[in-house]
């Protein structure tokens, strides 16, 4: 069990919410008897640089998915302002090396190449850079593999480190994140930058969205836990920006390679952020009993409820806030996902138009708010005949957390 802070190492970490026993999300049943594997989710709070944490990190090989269809898509809508800034901020050559961990580097890379006329890019290949055949790897698997003997051995076979290293959406995932940082920083030359983006989880930590908490990330990053990440690897902020989003914002760490590794250093905004997460288990707390009282009252006055989207949002909301006896299906109009049940909640997952067909009252919207307009505009027939549509999210304007109390 982790109780060293991944991040600077310090110990004892504070566990002060505990999630209790969770199914893992992208494990959808085939049954509603089907056994699970659940894993217990406990989060804690560094005493010293504040970062917050899985105080047990899930082991990566419990979460290989025995799906192939299951993509994880990020935000992208403010890379082409990221790239730009980035060329202008290095000032690299054209001949530089830009380099990309995962999958979800692809777009950004094709930006250097096609918009700044950047040629010498290259990804890390899963299989063929790190060895891993295990059929449906991902980036579960990939953070686990990013040590500094191995990323050494990829920059020598691959001609040498690389002058831009791009990494999106995969330090939040590691299970060992000091280690993961220093793989990252053998295939960095010296003089040479990082970029990491990851998610900014200060609004969710303030609004008390227990949503935020997935098996799959073990770190929970605020912009001042976030801008001290690369200290210890001996790297220098050279910017920082937040992206605005309508869940979580996109935090982007530009960062110049500048010395051996050395020791983590620890902001005064970060030690200001002792105590966040207990007040964010409080909130949770309040929330989940005031949410449960809601749902009872519409499922007795008005009739069934469904949720929309058959993801981690919608696991973790049935789960954690405890309403999945009072939740008569999902919905989703993903064709694999039809047929199969919701991990914990298990629930059958039926496409959209079981929304009329089943006669359901209220439906909750488990999905990006940046994809609620499209998916209401879907379905006017439900809202013809009477149903509403709210969200799961406390940060959606359509949130269902306003009727808590």
């Amino acid at each position: 069990m982790l109780m060293n802070c991944q991040v600077c190492g310090h110990s004892p970490l504070i566990a002060e919410m505990d999630m209790g026993n969770h199914p893992v999300a992208s494990f959808y049943l085939t049954g509603s008897d089907s056994p699970e594997r659940p894993v217990n989710l406990r989060l804690g709070q560094c005493i010293n640089c504040g970062t917050i944490q899985l105080v047990e990190p899930v082991a990566h090989p419990l979460l290989v998915s025995p799906y192939d269809w299951i993509v994880s898509r990020e935000p992208e809508r403010h890379l082409d302002q990221v790239v730009a800034h980035i060329v202008a901020e290095t000032k690299l050559p054209l001949d530089a090396v830009i380099a990309g961990l995962t999958y979800k580097d692809d777009t950004t890379l094709e930006r250097f190449r096609r918009d700044h006329g950047y040629v010498r890019i290259w990804r890390l290949d899963i299989r063929d850079d790190l060895g891993v055949q295990v059929p449906n790897a991902s980036i579960e698997t990939i953070q686990k593999m990013i040590e500094p003997a191995t990323m050494a051995d990829i920059a020598e076979r691959r001609g040498g480190q690389v002058d831009l290293l791009i990494v999106r959406h995969v330090i939040e995932h590691a299970e060992n994140l000091q280690q993961f940082i220093s793989g990252l920083a053998a295939l960095v030359k010296p003089g040479g930058y990082l970029m990491l983006e990851a998610p900014d989880c200060s609004a969710n930590l303030a609004l008390g969205d227990a949503c935020m908490v997935w098996e799959e990330h073990s770190v929970y990053f605020t912009p001042a836990t976030f801008c001290t990440l690369l200290s210890s690897a001996g790297f220098a902020v050279s910017s920082f920006e937040n992206h605005a989003m309508p869940f979580e914002n996109c935090m982007v760490l530009l960062a110049r390679k500048q010395g051996p590794a050395g020791t983590h250093l620890v902001s005064e905004a970060a030690r200001q952020e002792l105590g966040v997460l207990k007040s964010y288990a409080a909130a949770f707390t309040e929330s989940r009993h005031g949410i449960r009282s809601y749902l009872e009252k519409v499922r007795r006055s008005e009739g069934a409820i469904a949720i929309f989207g058959a993801g981690h949002l919608a696991c973790a909301f049935l789960c954690f806030y405890g309403i999945a006896d009072l939740v008569d299906c999902v919905v989703d109009d993903t064709p694999e996902k039809q047929g199969l049940f919701l991990p914990g909640a298990k629930l059958p997952i039926y496409p959209s138009r079981s929304l009329v067909d089943r006669n359901i009252r209220l439906c909750l919207l488990a999905v990006s708010p940046t994809s609620e307009d499209a998916i209401i505009a879907r379905n006017s027939a439900f809202l013809e005949v009477g149903g509403r549509f709210f969200s799961i999210l406390a940060a959606s304007l359509r949130s269902v957390h306003a009727y808590k109390s």
